[in-house]
């Protein structure tokens, strides 16, 4: 009788071979010195404000009571400023909230002296001596002076000396700036800059009247 022999099976398929897993990237860390576009323009007006003021970083840190490293990093946008913390700034720098975060315009912010309103009023009691007719009335700034002058003949005795820095504008006429060693003849639309510690002071050349604008600046 013949032996059977049994049948084999056929081999098991291979499972497909697993795909090795790929760990997701993970998001870059967010940059914390980068500023809050929603806020850029805090910075910025908060640090003019505090110029205006005429405070240092410090005093404004101390006037809210944080470090002056706190106060440096809102004027830069590097750090955005909780409501709380606008609510001091503004308090401190005597604005509103919306003036600092640029939502309303306070109307004390913007100055206008009209023509008209300009009153020259003498610099001293002497015929020759200079008129000076303010730009600023009213104005809180401190960082700088502007006048429109008008020179007299002679410029008189008065060697100016101060701080900061001074500049003069030509608007018409032609004016002399005398330094001790030198004179600068100017003409309509020349204009100088100097620094105040300079002995110095001008005069009208001619009979024509002569006109210019001077700013002075606190530094």
């Amino acid at each position: 009788m013949a032996t059977r022999i049994p049948a084999r099976s056929a081999p098991a398929a291979a499972s497909p071979a697993k795909k090795p897993r790929t760990l997701a990237a993970a998001a870059p860390a967010a940059d914390e010195s980068a500023p809050v576009p929603a806020f850029q323009s805090v910075g910025p007006r908060i640090k003019a404000l505090r110029r205006l003021r005429n405070m240092t970083v410090e005093e404004l840190a101390d006037a809210v009571g944080v470090h002056k490293a706190h106060v440096s990093r809102l004027e830069r946008g590097l750090k955005t400023p909780s409501i709380h913390m606008l609510a001091r700034l503004a308090k401190a720098l005597g604005t509103s909230m919306g003036n600092l975060v640029g939502e309303t315009l306070d109307k004390a912010d913007i100055k206008i002296t009209r023509g008209a309103e300009l009153a020259p009023g003498y610099a001293a009691e002497e015929p020759a001596a200079h008129r000076f007719a303010p730009l600023l009335h009213g104005s809180s700034v401190s960082a700088f002076e502007a006048f429109i002058v008008y020179p007299g003949q002679s410029g008189g005795s008065l060697q100016a000396q101060h701080e900061g820095q001074e500049m003069l504008y030509v608007l018409a006429g032609t004016i002399d700036v005398i330094f001790p060693e030198r004179t600068e003849r100017l003409q309509t639309g020349d204009c100088i800059h100097f620094p105040g510690y300079l002995n110095h002071r001008i005069a009208r050349v001619g009979r024509a009247q002569a006109r210019a604008l001077l700013v002075l600046s606190a530094q």
